[in-house]
């Protein structure tokens, strides 16, 4: 082969070499009882198939210094090049130009053997022909399969590739070759060297120190390779050992204390990531986040499985404080529809008013008139109804029904929402991962996540605790006041009963808001990765080797249960039951609602009642006159426009001065009983007030306004007011003051003759 590779560019003497090559390796291995003509190509020497034609990589070669070796040939010693660090050493136009069987001569399972044991056959392959090609001609002009040579992999800045089929053997056949020869050894009994990072985390890997307990932070005892590990992903890869059948073991180590102090102070992870990187361990075990910074260093295996980093918050209904309790009862309805119903009755109250065809010059009287109305319509809006009025305005009717269609359907959509809101646990201020960007909240996190955290949610306060201590520092910035909320992923979380009891003791819960999802694996060496990756894949596949399967199994061995439920999603609790009963507290507002009310009203007729005792001088009278403006009955103050027909029915006797267009306002007292009544009607513009107002007394025949002096043999009695001027001129304020002063002495004489009466002072 070597005298035929050398003169490549003479094929007679290429051919006649590789006919004796051939029919020699023929000879042989039928000496050791091993047919093998149905394996041989064509022994015609040829130049690839046309569109993947051998190629001259003789000035590739030559231009590896570094590899350079002697070697030695018939013919003579020449340069050649180093394939591997320790050989073999081979010519420059090693592989080039013709199709031979090269590995006869590399391969130490084609050599040659005067054994006749069947485990020195020469495998098929040492016969298989092939050649380097040009990869992208291949790829693109023909349908020959092409390989990466293995002694020049990615990375190492050669690219030299070969085909076996352009040769004239099919590919099927040697990736059938391939696939019987790399079945049962994708790692070809590698000897890992694994280490964990310099930190417990229970239950995936942690140690035990001299007095059995586990640390947070491992002492001399990780440096210590006599104290084995143990966890749950220790058991993962001695399950996928097993399953190997010797295809790889694993050999556990101490990482470096360089890596931990100097390079990566404060992150075990990435310290270990550091180790595997520099080349000192093969594979470091272990929940390590697949990050974007992390796998800039080393390569990592398929993801073990997927963290979900959530929103940690207080645990809801923890803080019920009373106020929080009452706003329940404002919850069915958002602040806009409040508003908006609110709005609705002082419009309904507005219209009411101008409905009703009421007639002032003075606006303060028109809002005393609103205000009722106000009240008055919201009255009716709290008990579910409306004011029937036969008597109302066609306007007043039709403005009346929309309102009670109105209330209808807002009593109605209230009252089925209220119960299931007074009876629901208490909502947090926060629950998603959205809420508290919007709140600028602070987030305690991870630092190995800052990076990739940082840009999946860029406006989000985010603090990372730089200690070293993993969650456990998260839970420090948490007590500190450093952040209101933290993002935890529950992956590494949950198994960590020693975390969790903290959590308990902070009432602190794991929401199901989703801050990001990070793929867990393990860091390995490049060469590595898909020959391990490939036992996961055959565990998890055929063989039920699963993390979260290991982690139960360890779970009910070393019955390990968390002191309380952390998962808001299993939250259940009697407040959220439909049978829940509503408390004091959830009544707390419509109760000060009543209450603030009941002051002011009392507080209001207090100061009525004090402005009517103290009416003697001037001011007092007039603060007594603005007192019964304001704070009077409806009664008092029902100034309408009505027709003098309605007017003449409370004022007989009373002569009439005004044209039909003139302003009409009066006041009016209530009528008495019939045995002892008493009518008085105040008329403003051209009525006057009668100067004599009759009593009733014992006898039956009524008494006429205005006839003159009775005698008190009759059961009559005359009150004789001032004959003084009484009119009321609404753009005179003093006029209204002498006008219900009068009205005031009236009363009194009233009161007085009623009671004289009663006492048998009347014969």
């Amino acid at each position: 082969i070597r005298e035929a590779t050398m003169v490549n560019d003479k094929e007679f003497s290429m051919h006649i070499e590789s006919e004796k090559i051939m029919s020699a390796s023929s000879e042989n291995s039928v000496a050791r009882n091993h047919s093998t003509s149905s394996h041989i190509a064509p022994t015609s020497i040829t130049h690839g198939e046309i569109g993947c034609q051998c190629i001259d990589a003789t000035d590739i070669l030559s231009s590896l210094i570094d590899r350079s070796c002697s070697i030695t040939t018939s013919s003579g010693q020449h340069n050649g090049i180093l394939l591997t660090v320790n050989g073999p050493c081979v010519e420059y136009n090693f592989g080039s130009n013709i199709c031979l069987p090269h590995a006869m001569m590399l391969d130490p399972d084609c050599g040659q053997s005067s054994s006749s044991s069947s485990s020195n056959i020469i495998p098929e392959r040492c016969y298989r022909r092939w050649c380097y090609v040009n990869a992208m001609e291949c790829m693109g002009a023909s349908t020959e399969r092409v390989y990466r040579s293995k002694y020049f992999p990615a990375g190492s800045g050669i690219e030299l590739y070969y085909s076996s089929s352009t040769c004239g053997y099919s590919a099927s056949d040697w990736e059938e070759s391939l696939s019987q020869q790399n079945s049962n050894h994708v790692l070809g009994g590698e000897s890992l060297k694994a280490i964990t990072a310099a930190y417990n985390i229970v239950p995936y890997v942690y140690k035990r120190n001299s007095n059995g307990d586990i640390p947070e932070v491992p002492g001399e005892e990780y440096y210590n390779n006599t104290i084995p590990y143990e966890g749950v992903h220790i058991n993962y890869v001695k399950s996928l050992q097993q399953i190997s059948n010797g295809d790889f073991d694993v050999d556990f180590v101490h990482g470096s204390r360089a890596s931990i102090s100097r390079i990566h102070r404060g992150s075990p992870g990435n310290a270990a990531v550091q180790d595997v990187a520099d080349g000192l361990v093969d594979i470091a075990i272990g929940p390590f986040w697949i990050t974007g910074a992390r796998l800039k260093r080393t390569a990592f295996t398929m993801p073990v499985q997927y963290d979900h980093t959530v929103l940690v918050i207080p645990r809801p209904g923890m803080k019920r404080s009373v106020i929080e309790e009452s706003k329940k009862v404002l919850d069915p309805f958002t602040v806009g529809v409040w508003v908006l119903l609110i709005g609705m009755i002082a419009v309904t109250a507005v219209l009411s008013v101008w409905f009703s065809e009421k007639r002032s010059r003075q606006p303060s009287v028109y809002a005393r008139l609103a205000l009722d109305e106000f009240l008055h319509k919201g009255i009716f809006f709290c008990s579910a109804g409306v004011e029937q009025d036969e008597s109302a305005s066609l306007p007043r009717k039709l403005l009346m029904f929309g309102f009670g269609f109105f209330i209808l359907i807002v009593v109605s959509a209230y009252v089925a929402n209220l119960a299931a809101f007074l009876t629901r646990s208490y909502s947090p201020p926060v629950s998603t991962i959205e809420d508290v960007i919007a709140r600028q909240m602070n987030i305690c996190a991870h630092p190995v996540l800052a990076d990739d955290i940082k840009l999946t949610h860029p406006k989000a306060n985010f603090v990372f605790n730089q200690e070293g201590k993993e969650l456990y520092g998260l839970v420090d910035d948490y007590d500190a006041k450093k952040c209101e909320v933290m993002a935890v992923g529950k992956m590494d979380s949950l198994g960590d009963l020693k975390l969790i009891d903290l959590f308990c003791a902070r009432d602190l819960v794991f929401t199901d808001s989703l801050v990001m999802e990070n793929p867990v694996g393990f860091p390995i060496r490049s060469d590595l990765a898909s020959g391990f990756s490939y036992w996961m894949y055959q565990g998890e596949k055929y063989h039920d080797i699963d993390v979260q399967i290991l982690r139960e199994e360890y779970n009910e061995e070393f019955q390990r249960q968390p002191s309380c439920n952390v998962l808001l999603s299993e939250q259940s609790s009697d407040e959220n039951s439909e049978y829940a009963k509503i408390d004091v507290a959830n009544l707390f507002l419509p109760f000060m609602f009543f209450v603030v009310f009941a002051v002011v009203g009392a507080l209001l007729q207090l100061y009525y009642r004090c402005a009517v005792k103290q009416k003697e001088s001037e001011s007092q009278t007039r603060a007594f006159l603005w007192a019964t403006n304001l704070l009077g009955s409806h009664s008092t103050l029902n100034l309408r426009g009505s027709s003098r027909k309605k007017l003449k029915r409370y004022s007989s006797g009373i002569s009439s001065k005004a044209d039909d267009e003139d302003e009409i306002v009066g006041i009016q007292l209530p009528t008495f009983s019939e045995d002892s009544n008493a009518t008085f009607t105040l008329a403003t513009g051209s009525f006057g007030v009668n100067k004599t107002v009759c009593i009733d007394g014992i006898r039956d025949d009524p008494c006429s306004l205005g006839s003159g002096s009775q005698g008190i043999d009759n059961g009559q009695h005359e009150l004789e007011m001032e004959d003084e001027n009484l009119f009321y001129d609404p753009e005179e304020d003093a006029s209204l003051s002498r006008l219900l002063g009068k009205l005031e002495d009236v009363m009194d004489r009233y009161q007085e003759v009623k009671r004289k009466k009663n006492t048998g002072y009347f014969t």
